[in-house]
């Protein structure tokens, strides 16, 4: 069953909706900016050999986000109750971009509940001779440059195309801006909030998979990311040729396969 679930928190002060699909070994799959209106066809792989649970961040489909204001901790902390309530005690977390910085978080203020640790071209960090791009100031033309290695694939074109309803595609409008606005609050104008001072607290095997020519988050940060994960029992990383922003979209086969070569040799 990989329908969207909905599940109360804290007497009803979020209302979560999750996928779930799969048995065996949990794992979590944390998406970033662009949120996760469907079950995708990586997560669909992933789910025929883990047990995958893929939250919705607050503001991307879930409730509750007014109630976090910047503040990363309760981000953090609130994803660690939607596991507790959904019973996940020791997950594989997958992050992808703002899901990867909140992966990062997890890991590091609960070191031991984490089996292995997947970040896919994770925000979080800042070098100032590689900045991240600033795709909030961006159109949708230009975001589609930006994120896919081939913007002419169907994928980015799937990406700019609305529903034919009106209603539909104002809907579709509305939960891209109240995303974006999510998203916003981590990540602009510096999606630094402290977590170089936090990577050292990771422990579980950690893998760092990148597309090679990812204009959002630059392939240099792999680099940064490995040099500050020091507590970790291994850190792997791995770049993607033909890639961009999203190698889970745009190399399904190669990611899923890395993902799963890494994380079924721990598990």
């Amino acid at each position: 069953m990989n329908g969207l679930q909905t599940l109360a928190l804290r007497n009803g002060l979020f209302n979560v909706k999750y996928y779930t699909h799969g048995r065996g070994t949990p794992l979590v799959y944390l998406h970033g900016a662009g949120g996760l209106p469907a079950f995708t066809p990586d997560l669909e792989i992933l789910s025929g050999h883990f047990a995958v649970t893929a939250p919705l961040h607050p503001g991307f489909g879930s409730t509750g986000d007014e109630q976090f204001h910047e503040d990363l901790l309760k981000f953090t902390l609130h994803t660690w109750d939607v596991l507790d309530a959904l019973g996940i005690e020791e997950p594989v977390l997958v992050g992808h971009s703002l899901g990867g910085m909140l992966a990062a978080e997890m890991a590091a203020i609960e070191p031991r509940r984490v089996k292995k640790l997947v970040l896919v071209s994770p925000a979080g960090l800042w070098l100032e001779d590689c900045p991240t791009a600033d795709f909030f100031a961006m159109t949708p033309e230009e975001l589609v440059q930006a994120v896919f290695y081939d913007p002419q694939s169907d994928l980015a074109k799937a990406f700019l195309s609305l529903p034919q309803d009106t209603n539909a595609a104002n809907e579709v409008m509305i939960q891209r801006v109240k995303g974006l606005a999510m998203a916003g609050r981590f990540l602009w104008p510096l999606p630094d909030r402290g977590l170089n001072e936090r990577l050292y607290r990771v422990k579980a095997p950690t893998l760092l998979l990148w597309g090679e020519a990812d204009k959002i988050i630059p392939v240099q940060y792999a680099r940064a990311f490995q040099q500050l994960l020091t507590g970790s029992a291994e850190v792997k990383v791995q770049v993607l040729p033909r890639a961009g922003h999203m190698p889970l979209l745009e190399q399904t086969q190669p990611a899923t396969k890395a993902i799963l070569e890494f994380c079924l040799e721990w598990v």
